[in-house]
């Protein structure tokens, strides 16, 4: 299975999460140059691909990044590599650290974050556990997950299918 460079995110990382709670800039009504980096976000990238919250442009992320570091928000660059090839980013030379592999409807929708204690038996019986950031080890263990979440929702349980399901490699970009 191929994984494409689709893009990056701004975001915190923590043991036991990587977290959705920078990017983007919410309530930011008083600061101009917050709700212009939103705006620039909003406009040009976030309403185009399905992939919402996503940026190909490694310079604006970069630059919304140092405006984060500057105001003393935590914040760490990811990388999200996917199966979906509508957006594809040149290759950048920066070193990254792979964080694991999650399976998501869109960048901030983790079916895997959401479900993990639900399928947690499967798993582990498999030998298949998440890692100190909420992620799997492997690209072959999101795909028994995925196995098995498909398998649930063709014997009619309700499980949240709101988005595709994607196999996603995340990795945090060394600056």
């Amino acid at each position: 299975m191929k994984l494409y460079r689709n893009g990056y995110v701004v975001s915190e990382v923590k043991d036991n999460d990587y977290t959705y709670n920078v990017w983007p800039f919410e309530d930011v009504d008083d600061d101009k140059n917050a709700m212009m980096l939103t705006e620039e976000a909003d406009n040009t990238w976030f309403l185009q691909y399905d992939m919402q919250h996503i940026v190909p442009d490694f310079k604006f992320v970069y630059k919304y990044f140092q405006y984060c570091q500057n105001n003393g928000l935590k914040s760490n660059i990811l990388l999200y590599e996917t199966t979906n090839k509508e957006i594809v980013v040149p290759e950048i030379k920066l070193p990254t650290k792979l964080l694991g592999f999650d399976c998501i409807g869109n960048v901030y929708y983790s079916y895997l974050k959401n479900e993990y204690n639900y399928f947690k038996d499967d798993l582990n019986a498999k030998g298949i556990y998440v890692n100190k950031y909420g992620l799997l080890d492997s690209l072959e263990d999101v795909l028994t997950y995925i196995s098995l979440r498909q398998k649930d929702i063709s014997s009619g349980i309700q499980l949240g299918n709101f988005w595709k399901e994607l196999p996603t490699k995340i990795s945090c970009v060394k600056l």
